[in-house]
């Protein structure tokens, strides 16, 4: 479990992206969702979403990488109202993906990307945050969803 954990998120979401497209090659002909439209819409709000909790991090002066230890707790900004902003962002950007490309196979890439954080990286990071934060953390859980 731990060894995915080797992998940035965005690495994670590149990976799983260039196999959905990679499917997508093979597999034309093959029933579709084209919405190029809202696939950008989405790719820009994901942007977005993750980039303004970059931006958290940075006005906290704490890391963002979910392996190294946090120095203070983010709680502002988009943290408000989900607990992983970025992985949020990342997984919208990549359901805009998805959509602007139109192929069926280009869902692994959001699915995936889902699956791995939510049962590998955000179990990790609450351990490691609940072990730092204590009691602020978990009231912070009980107060905002992991995801929406």
């Amino acid at each position: 479990m731990q060894q995915i954990l080797r992998f940035p998120p965005p690495v994670i979401a590149l990976a799983l992206a260039g196999l959905g497209y990679g499917l997508a090659q093979i597999t034309t002909g093959f029933p579709s969702i084209h919405m190029p439209s809202l696939g950008i819409i989405l790719m820009a709000v994901g942007a977005t979403t993750s980039a303004s909790a970059l931006f958290q991090f940075r006005l906290l002066r704490t890391t963002f990488v979910p392996t190294d230890d946090p120095t203070a707790l983010a709680k502002d900004g988009p943290y408000c109202w989900t607990r992983n902003p970025m992985y949020l962002g990342i997984l919208t950007a990549l359901m805009g993906l998805a959509l602007f490309v139109g192929s069926l196979s280009m869902f692994i890439a959001p699915i995936g990307f889902f699956f791995v954080i939510d049962r590998h990286f955000i179990p990790y990071e609450e351990n490691k945050l609940i072990s730092l934060f204590a009691e602020s953390y978990q009231e912070y859980q009980r107060r905002v969803p992991r995801w929406l």
